[in-house]
């Protein structure tokens, strides 16, 4: 089993257009991923422990939007207490792109919700050559790490009044090299957040103990070149 590099990080990306955050994600996916369109769409209201008012007006405002909701977050609360509640509505690629229209309208309309609702994407992919589409090699034998994630990369986007990406990047190469440079280098440009220099790590597999990572710091960092230079 070859060694590979991985990248996990939860990004703040901070205040950008929840559409323009989705295009600019989904264009860097169309350029380095083998999967162009989300594998999951949805829109979410997080209700926390609020009940009735404005945080219902929303709920019943979304479901007639987009019909009952596909599932429902909650969270165990002491006796008598409220129960946290997040709403999740899976939707259709029709949907979806009209949903960033309803997110700023429901934001307008009902500000008491404004940083309660969001859009997210996810996307689940092997990674590809920009200039070719021609799919990375070894990347069918990469590993299940996390069980939440799967096997292979992955990329979520949560947008609203504010933006993340929780970003789980496998990239199949063995060691730092230029090639591995100058994809990272590309992919970069395409993102909307910047890499750390923290959360790089090299795969093994140990026959022994399976897979273990070991944390590497790429060479545009120990150069003093930095990735946002790239952006």
């Amino acid at each position: 089993m070859k060694p590979f590099i991985g990248y996990h990080f939860f990004h703040g990306v901070g205040k950008i257009a929840p559409a323009k955050a989705y295009s600019r994600t989904q264009r860097a996916m169309n350029d380095f991923a083998d999967q162009k369109a989300p594998s999951y769409r949805g829109f979410i209201l997080d209700m926390r422990d609020d009940e009735g008012g404005a945080f219902q007006s929303a709920y019943e405002a979304l479901c007639a939007e987009f019909g009952p909701v596909a599932n429902t977050m909650k969270s165990l609360s002491a006796q008598g207490a409220p129960t946290y509640r997040a709403h999740y509505w899976t939707l259709a690629l029709e949907r979806f792109e009209s949903s960033f229209m309803v997110l700023e309208k429901i934001r307008n309309d009902i500000p008491a919700v404004e940083d309660r609702v969001s859009v997210q994407a996810s996307w689940s992919f092997k990674f590809v050559r920009p200039n070719t589409g021609i799919t990375l090699p070894n990347q069918e034998s990469m590993p299940e790490i996390d069980m939440r994630l799967g096997p292979g990369s992955s990329l979520t986007l949560t947008t609203g009044h504010k933006t993340s990406a929780n970003a789980w990047f496998l990239f199949p190469f063995e060691s730092i090299s230029q090639d591995f440079d100058d994809y990272v280098q590309d992919f970069q440009k395409a993102l909307i957040f910047k890499f750390s220099p923290s959360h790089w790590r090299l795969w093994k597999f140990h026959p022994t103990r399976g897979w273990s990572p070991k944390k590497i710091v790429p060479s545009w960092y120990q150069s003093g070149a930095s990735l946002a230079n790239w952006r």
